[in-house]
């Protein structure tokens, strides 16, 4: 990948804007037609407060701005990458790819929902508000302002246990993952060495050596720390 220069950081911004434009538009499209549906056939819908329904337009567009301008900037810095840089993502997005067609449909389950926890935590709270909503709005005796509040509390109680579920899904095989204490290592850097046309054969013998020598070290601190805390 070349080095970032001024034009760089600027293209990146307007493909970041551009996306986040791009998702205030697909928002406005989800928002409109749900309301015109909600407010003219939901009675309840329609006996909301303004602030209550500016808050269901928020929910929706909000996320679709956020995730379209996240995406479109990932994408920008994506096709930056040339050469052995590009060879090395597609490398690794063929091995994820792999990795995703060995797992079984539960563990594609539970992988899925591991690396979007947050945005079904949010959608749960959303569905769980309108559930609520429509339990609360039975009872004829409170007004508005009240089944609201009443729906919120409902709402918060079950987004807790929608998170707590969210755990355990993606937590239920932790048992044989690595230790989460142990920091991650990039090794990125000896991929893109390795396949590099342009190293000759002695270069390649002496990357393979500091290699040896990096793993050699750490399995001597390794050891050393074991040796210390059983001291």
């Amino acid at each position: 990948m070349k080095a970032t220069t001024a034009e760089d950081i600027r293209a990146y911004n307007d493909a970041t804007i551009n996306g986040g434009v791009r998702g205030l538009f697909y928002g406005i499209g989800l928002s409109l037609p749900t309301y015109y549906i909600l407010n003219s056939r939901v009675t309840a819908y329609r006996n909301l407060p303004s602030p209550a329904k500016a808050f269901g337009f928020v929910m929706l567009i909000v996320p679709c701005i956020s995730i379209t301008a996240e995406k479109s900037g990932e994408a920008f810095t994506r096709s930056q990458y040339e050469g052995v840089a590009k060879r090395e993502l597609d490398r690794e997005a063929q091995i994820e790819h792999e990795r995703w067609q060995s797992l079984s449909s539960v563990q594609k389950l539970a992988d899925w929902a591991g690396r979007h926890k947050y945005g079904l935590v949010g959608a749960s709270w959303v569905g769980s508000l309108g559930v609520a909503w429509a339990l609360v709005n039975r009872n004829k005796h409170q007004t508005t302002s009240q089944k609201v509040v009443q729906a919120r509390m409902w709402a918060q109680g079950l987004t807790v246990g929608l998170l707590m579920a969210s755990a355990l899904l993606t937590g239920f095989d932790s048992s044989k993952t690595e230790d989460p204490r142990t920091p991650h290592e990039d090794h990125t850097w000896r991929a893109i060495l390795e396949s590099d046309p342009h190293l000759n054969e002695e270069e390649r013998q002496r990357l393979h050596e500091i290699k040896k020598a990096v793993v050699d070290r750490k399995e001597q601190l390794v050891k050393e720390a074991s040796t210390s805390v059983s001291k």
